[in-house]
């Protein structure tokens, strides 16, 4: 049977770069970098997704199309195509990692943009005037620790992505990306542009774009290699994160290539728009909190919590926070769909169940982790791994551990498993790849890569440690 590929490579673009542009970017980045320094914080950020994120995504989108099959597949055919004998243990290890973190992934994932749906509904709700007061702190307390309120917005999503899944990838994911993505762009300039005139904003502007020296390092007593350490591996976290690299999204999605893509052409369109959101959802957030002298270090409320506060001060503030949360929800499904895939691939190809029985059994499954967290979360049942609700707990693991790990392993094996026909594989229009071009991406597959993400991984573990 011939494998589905994208219909366009507009739409390849777009679905992929939707993939990475979640929460992580629009919801995580902001309050990241208000309570890490701003300017300093993103400087960090941008070195990392272009200094390794990008060379990351390059080669597992090559990965993905030179093995054209399932994850669990693709480590043999590939080593085939190379002249090796790769076990096939490879390729089940990596299909265990890709279910452990969705399933890990998704039941937290679902929580959040169960949270994005009900903001729209009740900033709607405001907006037309049936309910008198803006979104705020006892709202978010109220959500938050209501079992059935998360369940059932979480469900819902979960139901409206599952149906773009039964689509296929063409109809479905593609066809959903091709609408989505330019609305969100839209959404995202449109509302940058009327920050921009509240008063004071530039602030804001100035704590993002402009790095400190202090938290980089720079202290009066001499450079400090702590804190530019911690610092630079939470920015690289974050890229790790925002890239959308640990769930295996971008090797099934590589695997829907077709050999004539241009493979570094597209790839630099997929990392620029992902960072082109994520600066500009801090361009649209912290220049707000700056304007009403809010703290920018709110942390992960800072979104549900203290961006209402803004939205309420300002003229037509209840059309632009409807809007806002419109495009975090569209942020937020389109990830959330992408986060489905993997899973689904592989089970139709290694189950042979067809698309929509499989769609079936990943979204149950989500529902289901989904509900396990809430329980715990909510304190429905006392449920608690090392002093963590389950909800704190996936996400330290998952963010800290084994996304991270997933990518280690999977640039260990790209770096000096496949390396060599990787390489040769790699098209750039009708022109010849650099060879220094070349030689870096290996350095940076065998070295470079897993020499930070080990210290990633380190870091997290000691800071795990020490609590």
């Amino acid at each position: 049977m011939k494998r589905v590929e994208w219909g366009s490579n507009l739409g390849f673009i777009l679905a992929t770069a939707g993939s990475a542009i979640g929460l992580g970017n629009v919801w995580r980045f902001p309050y990241l970098a208000g309570q890490n320094g701003g300017g300093s914080f993103l400087l960090l950020y941008l070195i990392s997704v272009f200094g390794l994120g990008y060379f990351l995504i390059l080669a597992k989108l090559a990965f993905g199309r030179l093995a054209h099959t399932n994850l669990i597949d693709g480590f043999k055919v590939v080593g085939k195509k190379g002249g090796k004998n790769i076990s096939q243990n490879f390729g089940r290890f990596a299909g265990f990692c890709t279910m452990f973190n969705t399933f890990l992934v998704g039941s937290i994932y679902l929580v959040v943009i169960g949270w994005t749906l009900f903001y729209c509904y009740d900033s709607f709700l405001y907006l037309i005037s049936i309910k008198e007061n803006t979104p705020n702190k006892e709202l978010f307390e109220t959500i938050t620790t209501s079992f059935d309120k998360q369940l059932f917005w979480g469900v819902l999503c979960a139901l409206i992505s599952c149906f773009v899944l039964t689509k296929g990838v063409k109809q479905g994911i593609e066809k959903m990306s091709l609408y989505l993505m330019p609305l969100l762009f839209f959404l995202l300039i449109f509302m940058m542009i009327r920050m921009m005139f509240v008063p004071n904003a530039i602030e804001g502007v100035k704590f993002l774009l402009t790095p400190d020296l202090k938290t980089l390092g720079f202290l009066e007593s001499g450079f400090s290699f702590k804190t530019f350490s911690d610092l630079f591996l939470k920015a690289l976290g974050q890229a790790i994160y925002s890239l959308s690299m640990g769930l295996g999204v971008i090797f099934v999605y590589g695997s829907y290539l077709s050999p004539k893509q241009n493979l570094l052409k597209s790839t630099k369109s997929i990392v620029l728009l992902d960072t082109l959101v994520s600066l500009i959802a801090g361009l649209i957030i912290i220049p707000a909190v700056f304007a009403f002298n809010l703290e920018p270090n709110a942390g992960p409320t800072l979104t549900f919590i203290t961006l209402p506060l803004v939205f309420e001060q300002i003229t037509g503030g209840a059309f632009f926070m409807f809007m806002f949360f419109i495009l975090l929800f569209i942020a937020a499904l389109t990830s959330l769909t992408s986060i489905y895939e993997p899973p689904v691939n592989l089970l139709i190809e290694k189950t042979k169940i067809n698309r929509l029985s499989a769609v079936i059994l990943i979204g149950v499954l989500n529902i289901i982790g989904t509900v396990i967290v809430l329980l715990s979360f909510t304190k429905v049942m006392d449920i608690q791994i090392a002093n963590q609700d389950l909800f704190n707990f996936f996400d330290m693991l998952t963010g800290t551990f084994t996304m991270t790990f997933m990518v280690l392993f999977i640039s260990l094996f790209m770096g000096w498993g496949i390396s060599t026909i990787l390489v040769k594989n790699l098209t750039c229009g009708e022109r010849e790849v650099p060879k220094f071009f070349k030689r870096y991406l290996r350095f940076t597959l065998r070295f470079t890569a897993p020499a930070v993400l080990i210290l990633l991984l380190v870091s997290g573990l000691m800071n795990l440690l020490d609590k």
